[in-house]
């Protein structure tokens, strides 16, 4: 096969959301999430580090139950989301949007937009031409401008549009929130009216996808948090070693590419099982193949491939090593690093501390999913290439 052929064969996937072929190893997941959606079983949290692949889960959720009759799945990046005003305007028309896909009805998207920009007099006009659930929730909306009712109702009439609206329409409802430790620090409010939902509304549901601890514990998981029991948690794995050795077999066979055993065993332990890194390392072994002539791929072209990609992420780690994390987090990050594992006191020792020193910046990099523990309790760099850049000399 021609090397311009194997390139359009796209071999690896690097970024963005990624399907079959290149979603591999997640089949049990999907499935049972699938059916969690499909029956409306249960609200999910999903929890992840970064580049786990968390949207692309809800991504194939998504895509998986696309053909099933009466269900709609809104997704929604709660990065856009930064007041309840927000929330509002983002759920509503998410939803709105999903419901104009499915059922090729247009114009409920438009006319919501045309109350949320025009002169409130149009507006007005507007809204009683629209009539049912998305009248009224315009109607809450144009009395936020007019400054007659506080943000927070808002957010009230959101839900109360979405339990309208299913019903109205006779459909289910399945919102997938995505990086929902952005709005994790609104106030108690939002979280109360989740719960009356999820207490109240059989026909919606809500997958919660986010990559904080923090959110888990005082969202989810406390006693004494708002939504405690009323979700099932499921935390995302690495990908295992025999499923990416026959991932990478099998992508690599379409060139006619080989790898050895150990070169495949030594991909999988760079990467941590990590999909994005295992993707982009895949493309870097394969570039160096093409430039060698060769059609096996070996532990010394791994090797290469993984200082390559160092090199590229060099940039990306270096301004996420300076913005995100204090003084003393760095120490403690690059520390562990170097030990590979290692209990909060060994860690204190070696940075010539004591235990209780540390023990806050320890457990606030943990509900970052920065670091993680091991059943014996040692401590670990949960991105292992990045800690890999750390290491470099």
């Amino acid at each position: 096969m021609a090397t311009e052929e194997i390139v359009k064969e796209a071999l690896f996937k690097v970024g963005g959301l990624v399907e079959p072929p290149y979603f591999v190893g997640r089949e049990a997941e999907l499935e049972r999430l699938c059916n969690d959606a499909r029956d409306l079983t249960q609200s999910n949290l999903i929890l992840a580090p970064r580049r786990f692949g968390k949207s692309s889960l809800l991504h194939n959720i998504k895509k998986q139950l696309q053909d099933e009759e009466q269900l709609l799945i809104p997704y929604v990046n709660c990065r856009e989301i930064t007041s309840y005003a927000d929330f509002h305007r983002v759920t509503v028309a998410a939803l709105l949007s999903e419901y104009e896909s499915k059922t090729r009805v247009a114009g409920l998207l438009e006319a919501f937009r045309f109350v949320l920009k025009e002169r409130v007099l149009r507006a007005v006009q507007r809204v009683e031409e629209i009539g049912g659930s998305l009248s009224e929730v315009g109607r809450v909306y144009l009395r936020f401008r007019e400054q007659e009712v506080e943000d927070t109702e808002l957010a009230r009439a959101a839900f109360r549009f979405f339990r309208s609206f299913a019903e109205e329409k006779s459909v289910r409802v399945v919102f997938l929130l995505d990086e929902f430790q952005e709005v994790a620090g609104f106030n108690g409010f939002l979280f109360n009216l989740f719960k009356k939902e999820l207490d109240e509304v059989p026909n919606v549901r809500y997958f919660f996808s986010g990559s904080s601890m923090r959110m888990l514990s005082s969202i989810f998981l406390r006693e004494d948090a708002p939504l405690y029991l009323m979700v099932s948690r499921h935390y995302m794995e690495p990908l295992r070693e025999n499923t990416v050795a026959d991932f990478v077999r099998q992508r690599l066979a379409i060139a006619g590419l080989a790898i050895t055993n150990p070169a495949v065993q030594l991909l999988h332990a760079l990467t941590g099982g990590i999909p994005y890194y295992i993707q982009k390392l895949g493309v870097l072994v394969v570039q160096s193949a093409f430039l060698r002539s060769t059609t096996k791929i070996t532990v010394s072209q791994v090797r290469d491939g993984f200082d390559a990609m160092l090199e590229e992420l060099d940039s990306e780690f270096e301004v996420r090593w300076f913005a995100r994390f204090s003084n003393q987090q760095r120490t403690i990050v690059k520390t562990l690093a170097q030990l590979g594992e290692a209990r909060m006191k060994d860690i204190a020792a070696e940075m010539r501390v004591q235990r209780y020193d540390i023990s806050s910046a320890v457990n606030r990099l943990r509900d970052m999913m920065i670091l993680a523990t091991k059943s014996d309790g040692s401590y670990y760099v949960i991105d292992c290439v990045f800690a890999a850049w750390l290491n470099k000399p």
